[in-house]
This record gives structure tokens, C-alpha cells and sequence, in this order.
């Protein structure tokens, strides 16, 4: 048990070393020190409870709904119109598909499997060995 968790330590110091936290990080710290991202969040955030409020009533028609999220898809595209905003999210993307594939290589061999790891799962793959 001792080594798999000293191994698991390792894992999470050479992910928190990657090349893609260190771009979240660097994008999250811009957005962060850019006052209109920052104003934007709020006004997406605001925006989100107002419409999860209205999609919630139990009257709501499919038109509605539909509106919704149409209301939804406009208040994201705004907020990924900032440069900030969006290098975060592209950043943020691309740690995600790393994560999930060493979680799909993890499982893989967790389940049996051989040394390729190839899950089958083509979704999150850079290619094939």
C-alpha cells in the first residue's frame, strides 16, 4: 500500500509540474487581474442562477426552455469573447483531457489490461501507440 500511495505522490507532483497546469495556472491568473473578465464572470454567474430560477418552474413551456437556452448560449459566447476568458477555458480543456486519460490509462489496468493502455475510447486519445 506504501508504494502505490508514494506513487500516487509522484503522479501528482509531475501532474502539478505539467506543461498544462502551468498554462491554467497562468490563464487563471490573468482572468483573475483582468477587471472586465472579472466583470464578465459576475454577469455570466448572475446570469446563470436567473435562467437555472426560470428553468426550474414547473410551469415552463419547451418554447421557453428553448429560450433559455438559447439566453445561455449568447451569455457564454460573450464571456468567451474576452481573451483572458477564453485562453482559461482553452487551458483549463486541454489539463481536463489529461486528467482523464491517465484516470482511463488508471482504470484501464485496474480493470486488466495489456501494456499498451489503449482503452478503446478514441474521445480523449492523442493517437495510437
Amino acid at each position: 500500500m506504501e508504494q502505490i500511495l508514494q506513487k500516487a505522490k509522484e503522479l501528482g507532483m509531475m501532474i502539478a509540474d505539467s506543461e498544462q497546469f502551468a498554462r491554467v495556472k497562468e490563464a487563471e491568473e490573468a482572468q483573475l487581474n483582468d477587471s472586465e473578465a472579472t466583470q464578465l464572470m459576475m454577469e455570466y454567474s448572475n446570469k446563470q442562477d436567473e435562467l437555472s430560477k426560470r428553468a426550474s418552474q414547473p410551469n415552463i413551456t419547451k418554447e421557453d426552455f428553448e429560450n433559455i437556452r438559447k439566453e445561455a448560449q449568447e451569455a457564454f459566447e460573450k464571456i468567451c469573447q474576452n481573451k483572458n476568458i477564453k485562453a482559461y477555458l482553452e487551458a483549463n480543456r486541454a489539463f481536463s483531457s489529461m486528467i482523464e486519460q491517465v484516470n482511463t490509462i488508471i482504470g484501464y489496468f485496474v480493470k486488466g489490461g495489456d501494456a499498451s493502455g489503449c482503452g478503446g475510447n478514441c474521445s480523449s486519445c492523442s493517437g495510437c501507440h
